[in-house]
């Protein structure tokens, strides 16, 4: 199966966040366990995010947050009704590259790629990404006769996206402050069966 697909990404968190316009393109195999039962297996190279309001410096900026990432569903447990396929199970999310809008020594806006961090980041004065996420996903795809798949699904992660997030601030007054933003996702996609 080959899936391409245009989806919408939302950070769970307190604050207003939206969707940007996402995508994802990647290749799946169905393995059939007796009748109607089927595992899945899936490879997705996506790019997805969310754009907000960010303050810098006092002052108020409309950013995007930018991941690449490559996701794997490395088995969903599906079971077939005729046509239309309804599958459950976890996935694995490894980001690639990211970026922020982030403002220069000038003042203008500027894409930040320092939040993706690296091996030798200080985690007391940073925030930057999880380089892993893990969660769920929810779906179903139509098979059609010519070999069409239409599908959609959902998927929520459990590792909040920034990395160590809830030791940060953990000498501070109000102790551990955990910044609780999980990826969350609706998608959907068409794909080809061969």
């Amino acid at each position: 199966m080959l899936t391409f697909a245009f989806y919408l990404v939302f950070l769970a968190k307190n604050g207003k966040t939206d969707a940007l316009n996402s995508f994802f393109a990647g290749i799946g195999i169905d393995n059939p366990i007796g009748s109607n039962f089927i595992l899945k297996h899936e490879l997705n190279f996506q790019i997805y995010g969310s754009e907000f309001t960010r303050e810098l410096d006092a002052e108020s900026i409309e950013a995007d947050l930018k991941m690449y990432g490559l996701r794997i569903n490395p088995i969903s447990l599906g079971y077939r009704f005729a046509d239309l396929h309804v599958f459950a199970g976890p996935y694995i999310n490894v980001l690639l590259n990211s970026s922020i809008t982030s403002l220069d020594s000038k003042g203008n806006k500027i894409k930040d790629r320092d939040i993706f961090g690296t091996e030798i980041d200080d985690q007391d004065g940073t925030h930057f990404l999880q380089n892993m996420d893990y969660g769920a996903v929810l779906g179903a795809e139509y098979h059609f006769d010519f070999g069409g798949i239409l599908g959609v699904s959902y998927s929520r992660g459990f590792a909040s996206i920034f990395d160590n997030s809830n030791t940060y601030d953990n000498y501070g007054p109000d102790g551990p402050a955990d910044l609780k933003i999980y990826n969350q996702q609706f998608s959907v996609y068409l794909g080809y069966k061969f």
